[in-house]
């Protein structure tokens, strides 16, 4: 998959992520959902991070290489943002504990938003949604 399809498949993603906050979130279903987006979101925003800095020919194979390796080019505004995202993202793929979901799920707007503005520079970096 291209650069370019990836931040179409990521633009999408965060959309999905946006709605789905947009629900009732007393509902455990609008909760997990919105996890799973967040799962999701994550994914396609590191291997989207990987795609884009390859072609500045810098190398990075993990999420958190990625996460630090963007920051560096100053493509992320606070890598400690990241780095709880990708916290967050292992907590909630590998255990289902609901206090935890929620403690989670109450961050998702926060990820959510740096997830956004780093889907704009690399709109602004020349990608094609």
């Amino acid at each position: 998959m291209s650069l370019d399809l990836n931040l179409v498949a990521l633009g999408n993603a965060l959309n999905r992520l946006a709605e789905s906050l947009s629900y009732d979130a007393s509902q455990p279903l609008v909760v997990d959902a919105s996890i799973q987006r967040f799962e999701f979101c994550i994914e396609l925003t590191w291997k989207t991070l990987k795609k884009a800095l390859a072609a500045e020919g810098i190398e990075a194979n993990t999420p958190r290489e990625c996460m630090s390796q963007a920051y560096a080019a100053h493509w992320l505004a606070d890598e400690t943002v990241w780095l709880s995202m990708l916290k967050d993202r292992n907590l909630t793929s590998h255990t289902y504990k609901e206090a935890l979901a929620v403690e989670i799920y109450s961050r998702l707007p926060g990820h959510l938003a740096a997830m956004q503005s780093l889907y704009q520079v690399l709109l602004a970096r020349g990608g094609q949604p």
